[in-house]
C-alpha cells in the first residue's frame, strides 16, 4: 500500500514522453499535419492543455490523477508562510525607505497563479495568521487572490467550507485567470482604480506546479551557435468532425533548427540571457520561459517595484544543470491531455538579476521540486528577513526531502511504534494524508498507550485542523480521529469528532456504536443504549452493538 494516492506521485515518476521524430521525416509519414515550423511557445498544444484544465476542473486531480500532494501539504505551506512573513517584516522595517505597516486600507496583496484544488491557500493562510499574530498584525491586512482557468473550479472554491471563513472575512477572493495567455488580473486592476497608494504597494506572487505548464521557447546550443527549434505537429487522423484528436499524448512532434539573430526577442535582456547560453554552454537544449517572464513583467506594473515571487516546480536551478538537457524538447504527460516541461529557473534568475532584482535558489539537486524565490525592490533595499527565512528553508529539510523519506518509509510503516508515528506526524507538520495512512498502525497499538496519551490527542487535533477534503471519501479522517480519541478516553472530544463524521459521511452502525461508547464513558447510559439500538437498526448483524445493547438493557432492569 502506498503512502500517497497515485495522484500524489512526483511528476518525474509519471513520465510518459510523447512520440518524437527528427527533421522533416514526420511529414513523410502517414498522418494529418496540424502545424508546421512554429516556435514551441506558439504551438497548439498549449491551448489544448488549457482547455483540459478549464473543462475538467477539480476532476483534473481527483479523476485524472494529476499530481498535487507535494505542493499541497502543511509542510510546504509552513515554509512559504515563513518566507512571506519575512517579506512582510522587511516591508515594515523602519530602517528601509518607503516601508509601511500593512493595514485594511493598505493590505499586502498575494496573487496565487494556478491555485488548483485550493488546499495550499487554506494551509498557507492558517500558518501566516499564526506568524502575523506574533507581530500583532491581523490577517485582515492581507488580500489573497486565488486564480485558475477553470470556471467550475472557482465554483468548487466558493462552496468549500474550509475556504469560506477566509472569504467571509474579506481576506480571500477568487478570479478566473489564464496564465498561459495575456494576463491582467482584475484583483490588481481594481486596486489601481480604487487607490493610487494601494496600487503602488508590494505584491507576493505564488506559483506551484504552474511554470512547468506554461509555454516555453526551445533553443539548441551547438558549438557556440544558437538555433531555435521550430515544432511541427502531426496527428494520425482527424475525427468525424474534422477536428484535432482529443488525446494530446498521441500527437507526433518533429523539430527543425533555425539559426537566430542577436535581436531575436524585442526585450534586450532576454537576448542577453540567450547569448550567455550560446557562449557558455557547449551543447544543450534550452527551454526559455518566455510566458513566465511575460507574466511577471505584466504583474510588476501593478506594484511600487517591490515584489516577491515564490515558485516550486521541477526544473533547472543553475546553468550547469542545463547540460543535462539534450535532444528534442520533452513533454511529460500526467494525463492524456496534461503535460509539463522542466522549468528553466536559471533563466528566470538571470532576468531578475539583470533588472536589479535578487534570485534565491536551492544549492542542491532536487528530483521532484525546486523551491525558488525572486525579489524585486527599490535600490538599496536589502530584504534581510526574507533572505534569512529563505536560507533557513534552503538549509533545512524541504518538501522534496519529505517526499523522498515518506517513499522510503512506506514499506516499513507497519513496523512503526507509537513514538515513531508521532515523530512522523510532527515531521510532516500534522499532515492528514499521513495520518490516514498510519491509522491502521495506530489502531493496533492504541489501547496500550499510556505515556503518549496526551501527545496523541494533540496530534489528532492539530492534524484535523489541517483537513481540506477534495473528495467526500477523504472525510474518513473524522471517523479515524474520533476512534483514536475514543480509545485514548477523551470521550467528549471523541463524541464531537464522531458526530462530525456522521454529518459528513452519513449514519453507520460503526459510528453509532462508537458514539454509544463515548456516551457510556461520559456516564450517559440512557443515551448509550439509544445509540446501540440505532447501531443495531443500521446493521442487525453488527454483533458488538447487539452484545452491548443487551448488557445495557440488563443493567436497566436490575436498577
Amino acid at each position: 500500500m502506498s503512502i500517497l494516492p497515485p495522484s500524489n506521485e512526483p511528476r518525474e515518476n509519471t513520465r510518459r514522453p510523447a512520440s518524437e521524430t527528427q527533421g522533416s521525416s514526420a511529414l513523410n509519414r502517414e498522418g494529418v499535419l496540424l502545424e508546421s515550423d512554429v516556435p514551441v511557445s506558439r504551438s497548439l498544444i498549449w491551448g489544448l492543455q488549457r482547455d483540459f484544465y478549464a473543462q475538467r476542473g477539480l476532476k483534473s486531480w481527483t479523476d485524472d490523477m494529476v499530481p498535487q500532494f507535494i505542493t499541497n501539504n502543511p509542510f510546504i505551506a509552513e515554509i512559504y508562510a515563513r518566507v512571506v512573513f519575512g517579506f512582510i517584516c522587511d516591508c515594515i522595517d523602519p530602517e528601509e525607505e518607503n516601508s509601511r505597516r500593512p493595514s485594511v486600507q493598505n493590505p499586502l496583496r498575494i496573487l496565487e497563479l494556478g491555485a488548483g484544488i485550493g488546499k495550499f491557500a487554506f494551509l498557507f493562510l492558517r500558518h501566516l495568521e499564526a506568524l502575523l499574530q506574533s507581530r500583532d498584525i491581523s490577517l485582515s491586512t492581507v488580500r489573497y487572490c486565488m486564480t485558475d482557468c477553470s470556471h467550475s473550479l472557482m465554483q468548487t472554491w466558493l462552496t468549500h467550507k474550509c475556504l469560506s471563513d477566509f472569504f467571509e472575512r474579506g481576506i480571500l477572493r477568487f478570479e478566473l485567470l489564464d496564465a498561459s495567455d495575456e494576463i491582467t488580473p482584475r484583483f490588481l486592476e481594481e486596486d489601481a482604480s480604487q487607490s493610487a497608494e494601494q496600487a503602488s504597494g508590494p505584491l507576493v506572487v505564488i506559483a506551484n506546479y504552474v511554470f512547468d505548464s506554461l509555454p516555453n521557447d526551445a533553443f539548441a546550443i551547438e558549438r557556440g551557435q544558437a538555433f531555435e527549434r521550430l515544432q511541427t505537429t502531426t496527428a494520425a487522423f482527424r475525427d468525424s468532425a474534422n477536428t484535432i484528436p482529443v488525446d494530446l499524448s498521441r500527437l507526433k512532434f518533429s523539430y527543425r533548427n533555425v539559426e537566430i539573430t542577436a535581436d531575436h526577442y524585442p526585450d534586450p535582456t532576454w537576448n542577453s540571457i540567450l547569448d550567455l547560453y550560446r557562449r557558455r554552454l557547449p551543447a544543450a537544449t534550452v527551454l526559455f520561459p518566455s510566458q513566465v517572464l511575460t507574466i511577471l513583467h505584466a504583474i510588476r506594473k501593478f506594484t511600487n517595484g517591490t515584489m516577491l515571487v515564490l515558485a516550486s516546480d521541477k526544473g533547472y536551478a543553475c546553468e550547469d544543470s542545463l547540460l543535462a538537457s539534450q535532444g528534442t524538447p520533452t513533454l511529460e504527460f500526467h494525463a492524456v491531455n496534461c503535460f509539463s516541461q522542466m522549468v528553466n529557473f536559471d533563466a528566470i534568475a538571470k532576468y531578475f538579476e539583470a533588472t536589479g532584482g535578487v534570485a534565491l535558489l536551492p544549492d542542491k539537486h532536487f528530483s521532484s521540486l525546486d523551491f525558488c524565490a525572486f525579489l524585486q525592490g527599490p535600490p538599496g533595499h536589502q530584504f534581510l528577513a526574507t533572505k534569512t527565512r529563505y536560507q533557513e528553508a534552503r538549509s533545512n529539510i524541504g518538501p522534496d526531502d519529505l517526499f523522498a523519506l515518506l517513499g522510503w518509509l512506506n514499506p516499513h510503516m507497519e513496523e512503526m511504534s507509537v513514538p515513531q508515528v508521532l515523530a512522523l506526524l510532527r515531521f510532516s507538520r500534522w499532515d492528514p494524508t499521513t495520518l490516514v495512512r498510519l491509522f491502521p498502525v495506530l489502531a493496533r497499538q492504541i489501547r496500550t498507550v499510556s505515556a503518549e496519551r496526551h501527545d496523541l490527542r494533540n496530534a489528532v487535533m492539530l492534524t484535523w485542523a489541517n483537513h481540506f477534503p477534495i473528495t467526500p471519501d477523504e472525510n474518513i479522517l473524522a471517523f479515524h480521529c474520533g476512534v483514536i480519541l475514543l480509545e485514548l478516553r477523551f470521550y467528549e472530544e471523541a463524541f464531537s469528532m464522531l458526530k462530525r463524521s456522521q454529518d459528513l459521511l452519513g449514519r453507520s452502525a460503526a459510528t453509532s456504536y462508537n458514539l454509544g461508547l463515548c456516551s457510556l464513558g461520559l456516564g450517559r447510559s440512557s443515551e448509550a443504549l439509544a445509540l446501540m439500538f440505532e447501531a443495531c437498526q443500521l446493521d442487525p448483524a453488527f454483533e458488538p452493538a447487539q452484545l452491548l445493547r443487551r448488557k445495557l438493557e440488563d443493567e436497566q432492569v436490575t436498577r
